[in-house]
């Protein structure tokens, strides 16, 4: 339904921000000061005892400055309430007393025809829930008792029967005058092949109705009490009111239950969910006889971040989470996800339950693995990788697997994992040099708790990279070899690709793991990537205080390489925030970036999120995800503020101008280090002329990146008194001066 232009910002006018925030939180009378429409309270979204949620009614937004909460009130509604954006317009509109704009003819008939059939569903419920209570149902309530359900459970799930016969509901909505094409049209009723009346979909069958996220009866599901019927659970067809692969059992009361745990189960059929809710777990919902959807996926990750994938423990179950990872792996995002959680063998959640209570169901759903360990085990159960060619084809079918995944940060970190969960297979669990001591524990030894059989590896095995990082490929590297760039997202050993002829190989078996200073582990450099092995700096009681970020950030302060590397990457995160045209050029540069800071690195990967796709709203995203702070901060450092991209934002030439040079600057800078470490590695051994030659090279291309010999393409001099002069007009200029004649005549 489309919004007529105006109507969100008369709704907006209309509503009091401070009352409807105010129906959640207490203010704090000391610091707010409701004339003004400053309003202070505990923040809503998350526990804290100060009052740190702000809400200013003039401007109509609130912001919470602990966990960085904002929005208006539209948005206060649906994080609240846990609806969608149209039911929260209803909610408002109805508390302003504004009516929702009407339909067009078409929809509006549409909708009519909708709520009749709707109207139906529901006589069909009240039906079936008769037929329940009388003797005809005698045997589907034994059935029930014996799986446990009581007689308020039954009323609370509205459990019915559907007798034997071809059209007892038929008659009965016949009888009521309900005409013939609703019946069919919701689903309840088929033709008769032999030109006779229609007949009941549903005979001898248990009876669940399923409700939208609204509560309308828009389905039903059967369970047959024969056991020799062909189908022993039946949906009902696709109708105006029903979508099977949009529809989610319970979704409802799940949505509600969930705003308040923040926890969805997701199970296999009607009596798993009812068992989980009737047994504490009230925020479950189930697919409806069908793999779960694209559609049905977006839906689940709207309820909640991390949905848990409660699977039967047999074959069956298996086989479905496997099929999920495929369609999850290219929709996933930043804390958006799936856990799974393996039941016993041979039983459901509805037996877990019922056989050994709540915390048994409770101990499994602790126990919940992240999605990347169920890929692992898919690609790894049961194989024995005794050979170099069982390795290649595990890491080919992994690096293919992660390239589906579209967001950079997310597959990185899939790729670091991967590394880790590779390294404990193929050596046996032994520990890993280039992450000892990092805290690291990922708990699993892949070699015992999976069945997997490393092979008899030797104990000077190559130490092979996967390279599972679909973002960056450097055995691929156009130039041949690039020993100085750092990628940046690789936690294990890392694969450079082939050693160039001529050059003596210095990897000892393990790539550049824990030698060379400019990738991850071992010897890391000072700020080289995510996990170089360093502790955190000591927070006790009586530590020194900690110097400010932009005094530790300053070129003053620091003055070491790291400092000028923060300094450059802020200078290109500015550079394609103001002008977000240029990224998809320099989209590669990005991924390869390794920022020094969480904080630049959160923004590089937002950029890389969001510029493409949609550059207009990228500053809008960032402020959302980010804060407002930190584009603040970000165009308030001092370097930053006297680029050229924020004095001639938009323009292309110049962020090109920019980013060619800094991403040249970055480059160089580690190519040196990386050749200087691997210089110390081989003065150990035997040294020639061709270590002060890489020595050399190394340093005369720094030398150069810093002295921005790069292709002059500025359109602008700049003359003696300051002002900027263009160049086609000047060389026009001087051009008309040389047509000028000045003989006298």
């Amino acid at each position: 339904m489309s919004l007529p232009p105006g109507f969100l910002d008369e709704l907006r006018t209309r509503v009091s921000l401070t009352q409807v925030v105010g129906r959640k939180v207490m203010w704090d009378q000391r610091k707010s000061n409701q004339g003004k429409g400053d309003m202070w309270a505990p923040c809503p979204f998350h526990h804290e005892k100060s009052a740190s949620f702000h809400v200013d009614d003039r401007k109509g937004f609130y912001y919470c400055f602990g966990c960085h909460a904002k929005g208006d009130a539209l948005k206060f509604v649906q994080e609240t309430e846990n609806v969608g954006f149209m039911e929260a317009v209803q909610i408002l509109a109805q508390e302003a007393g504004m009516e929702m704009p009407a339909r067009d003819p078409r929809a509006q008939q549409k909708q009519d025809h909708r709520a009749q059939l709707a109207e139906v569903m529901e006589q069909a419920v009240r039906f079936f829930r008769l037929q329940l209570n009388t003797r005809a149902g005698e045997a589907a309530r034994s059935y029930l008792a014996r799986r446990g359900l009581s007689g308020p459970a039954l009323e609370r799930w509205e459990i019915g029967f559907a007798p034997e016969g071809w059209q007892n509901l038929w008659d009965a909505l016949r009888g009521k005058g309900v005409p013939e094409e609703l019946i069919m049209g919701a689903g309840l009723a088929k033709p008769s092949n032999k030109g006779g009346k229609p007949y009941d979909t549903f005979r001898n069958r248990i009876m669940f109705p399923i409700r939208d996220a609204r509560g309308r009866a828009i389905a039903f599901g059967g369970r047959a009490m024969d056991p020799r019927d062909n189908a022993k659970y039946l949906n009902s067809p696709e109708t105006a009111l029903f979508d099977k692969g949009r529809s989610l059992y319970n979704h409802g009361p799940a949505r509600t239950a969930s705003g308040k745990s923040g926890q969805l189960l997701v199970a296999e059929g009607y009596m798993d969910v009812i068992a989980l809710a009737e047994g504490g777990f009230e925020a479950s919902v189930a697919p409806l006889g069908t793999a779960i959807t694209e559609n049905q996926l977006q839906m689940l990750w709207r309820i909640a971040d991390e949905p848990i994938i409660a699977l039967d423990g047999d074959t069956a179950g298996l086989r479905a989470a496997m099929r999920l990872i495929d369609l999850a792996l290219p929709l996933l995002e930043a804390g958006k996800s799936l856990r799974f959680a393996l039941m016993p063998e041979g039983k459901d959640p509805d037996d877990l339950i019922r056989a050994e209570g709540r915390e048994a169901v409770q101990a499994v759903l602790d126990q919940a693995m992240p999605m990347v360990r169920l890929l692992w085990q898919r690609e790894t159960d049961g194989k024995v990788f005794d050979s170099p060619e069982r390795k290649a084809a595990l890491d080919k079918a992994l690096r293919d697997k992660i390239r589906l995944i579209r967001d950079p940060s997310i597959r990185r970190h899939y790729g670091e994992d991967l590394q880790d969960l590779r390294w404990e297979l193929f050596r046996g669990g032994r520990p890993r040099e280039d992450t000892a001591g990092s805290g690291l524990d990922f708990g699993l030894d892949a070699a015992s708790d999976s069945g997997f059989d490393p092979g008899g590896m030797p104990a000077d095995d190559p130490g092979f990279s996967a390279d599972y990082d679909a973002g960056y490929d450097p055995g691929c590297d156009p130039a041949g070899y690039d020993p100085g760039f750092d990628p940046g997202y690789d936690a294990g050993p890392y694969d450079a690709g082939p050693t160039p002829a001529g050059r003596p190989d210095t990897s000892d078996g393990q790539g550049y793991a824990g030698k060379q200073s400019g990738y991850a582990g071992g010897k890391s450099r000072k700020g080289s990537g995510f996990r170089d092995g360093a502790r955190m700096p000591w927070r006790g009681k009586n530590a020194p205080p900690q110097p400010l970020e932009t005094t530790r950030n300053s070129l003053l302060a620091g003055g070491s390489e790291e400092s000028l590397v923060r300094v450059r990457e802020a200078v290109i995160l500015a550079t394609v925030i103001t002008t977000p045209a240029i990224i998809t050029r320099y989209e590669v540069n990005l991924e390869r970036m390794a920022c020094v800071g969480s904080d630049h690195a959160l923004l590089r990967d937002l950029v890389l999120r969001h510029g493409v796709d949609a550059p207009e709203r990228l500053k809008d995203e960032i402020e959302q995800a980010a804060g407002a702070h930190a584009l603040e901060n970000l165009f308030a450092l001092r370097h930053v503020a006297i680029s050229p991209c924020l004095r001639r934002p938009g323009d292309v030439e110049v962020a090109s101008l920019t980013l060619a040079e800094e991403f040249a600057k970055l480059e160089a800078s580690r190519g040196l280090d990386a050749e200087l470490a691997e210089a110390e590695e081989d003065l150990d051994g035997l040294a020639d002329e061709a270590v002060t030659w890489r020595l050399g090279q190394a340093a005369e291309a720094r030398n150069k990146a810093v002295r921005s010999e790069n292709e002059d393409r500025a359109q602008y001099d700049v003359g003696e008194n300051g002002a900027r002069l263009n160049r086609e007009e000047r060389d026009a200029f001087g051009a008309l001066l040389e047509r000028i004649g000045y003989s006298k005549k």
